[in-house]
């Protein structure tokens, strides 16, 4: 099920929510309830989707009962936990991972004129694998390491793994971020609560339905005026660069907001994911507003394990560059993925240089600083989501767009990019606008909402509701974080 859909928005989510209010003061049936809930939002489409769910989810909660056993050796413990990390990464593999490398097996065979071939291997992804992945193996580790200690209920356990409003695309959790806020009997959301969830949820849709999916439009658009008569590509590399990186980040964002104020009406409160990632001065900066969950998993329990920022300048760069492949690689299988992650590494290093950390520094100090500043690396990192974008089997496009990136004063003068670049700049408006508010009050734009008078906020929701009335798309895509 999808969170942008009428079956979630006046069905599932309104039904599941007055089922918890009647059963909330029971910490058994609440968690029966969500539990039960979860899975039918889970498999709405396709049920086999729980079997490696589940799997992964009872192993590490058995390997975690294994590892809490009094008087269990080290190396005992050390050894269940290599078998959660085996199982975990098997499955992981298996379904996202081994496609790919059969395909570029056989292809690095009959590149040296090889005529064996290596049976194809390949299945549906199951939506969300790498994120609840991440999630088990958290638990594990926290275990191994007596950071956490291990969850006696298999149902409590479950609930943390399952819950609905993060299953599918984050925010990525830890054991202490949930699993507490379910062996208790919640309070009812308070007003201001709720509040919250409204605007995170109204927000979200407006950011999916309103802004991501005609963003998305424009980079189909900006593919399609290659491939289609009468070939009017000149300047429409700009369009799809800007483009996806704005529809990535409205897309992305739109879920995590949905997600949080979802969850916040059943009482439980998610980590933040996104920070106005838009107005970050470095790479750096970048990942401590985008996907701020992924962003300190790999930093905890990958860059810090491998060493962080302990030996030589050249381990260090080495231990940043494996770390960012490998983040690169989470996102997809695909050498534009891991290019990707290598180019983040390669930014953050660039940046730790002297010259480069005192400009960014002394940003601090002016408005037209920070917004230099800001425009360079914006300029960066939108190189680097068109990698992403071609990451998911068209590493050919990425050549292609960034050939066309060039727009002036030739693209002037061809009606399919003046056509795209309005509707790129009124797209553009409202996300500058919210973007901008956000900024100045520090915190996301629904906070800012939330905060707001009455009037003011209910002049938004009727602006909001009008707006997707218009331009909503009416047959949209699926959230892009969905393929991961």
């Amino acid at each position: 099920m999808v969170f942008q859909s009428f079956d979630y928005v006046l069905g599932f989510l309104p039904l599941l929510l007055a089922l918890y209010l009647v059963v909330r003061r029971s910490r058994i049936a609440s968690n029966v309830l969500l539990v039960v809930g979860s899975g039918i939002f889970y498999a709405w489409k396709t049920a086999w989707w729980l079997i490696p769910l589940v799997v992964a989810a009872s192993v590490d909660y058995f390997v975690g009962m294994k590892m809490s056993v009094e008087g269990t050796p080290e190396h005992v413990r050390r050894r269940w936990l290599i078998f959660s990390l085996v199982v975990n990464l098997s499955l992981l593999s298996a379904f996202k991972y081994l496609g790919w490398l059969t395909i570029s097996t056989n292809s690095m065979l009959e590149f040296f004129g090889i005529a064996a071939a290596v049976p194809v291997f390949a299945t549906a992804l199951p939506p969300g694998i790498s994120f609840y992945t991440f999630e088990t193996m958290s638990y594990t580790i926290d275990v191994y390491r007596r950071h956490y200690k291990t969850e006696p209920s298999y149902l409590v356990y479950l609930n943390f793994v399952l819950f609905f409003p993060h299953l599918v695309a984050g925010p990525i959790l830890r054991p202490g971020d949930l699993i507490g806020q379910l062996k208790v009997v919640r309070p009812l959301a308070t007003v201001e609560e709720i509040r919250l969830a409204l605007c995170l949820i109204l927000w979200g849709l407006f950011k999916k339905l309103v802004l991501a999916d005609n963003f998305g439009d424009l980079v189909a658009h900006s593919i399609r005026a290659f491939a289609e008569p009468p070939y009017e590509s000149s300047g429409v590399g700009l369009i799809y660069a800007l483009g996806f990186t704005f529809q990535i980040y409205c897309d992305f964002s739109a879920y995590s907001d949905i997600a949080r104020g979802s969850a916040l009406l059943f009482g439980i409160k998610l980590p933040r994911n996104f920070l106005m990632p838009l107005m970050a001065r470095s790479p750096q900066e970048f990942w401590q507003r985008w996907h701020i969950t992924l962003s300190t998993w790999i930093r905890d329990y990958v860059y810090i394990p491998l060493g962080g920022n302990k030996g030589s300048a050249a381990k260090q760069g080495i231990t940043m560059l494996l770390t960012m492949g490998l983040a690169g690689l989470w996102h997809g299988a695909g050498l534009m993925f891991i290019a990707w992650g290598l180019y983040h590494g390669a930014l953050i290093l660039l940046y730790r240089l002297p010259p480069i950390k005192r400009f960014v520094a002394a940003s601090d100090d002016t408005t037209g600083r920070a917004l230099l500043a800001g425009a360079l690396f914006f300029v960066v990192n939108v190189l680097g989501w068109m990698m992403f974008r071609a990451g998911s089997g068209l590493p050919g496009e990425f050549m292609l767009m960034f050939n066309s990136l060039s727009a002036l004063p030739a693209a002037l003068h061809v009606p399919a990019f003046l056509i795209s670049a309005q509707q790129l700049l009124m797209l553009s408006v409202p996300l500058a606008i919210s973007e901008w508010i956000a900024y100045r009050h520090k915190t996301e734009f629904p906070d800012v909402l939330a905060a707001t008078g009455t009037w003011r906020l209910s002049g938004a929701i009727v602006a909001m509701w009008f707006c997707a009335v218009i331009f909503a798309k009416r047959s949209g895509y699926d959230f892009i974080y969905f393929a991961f």
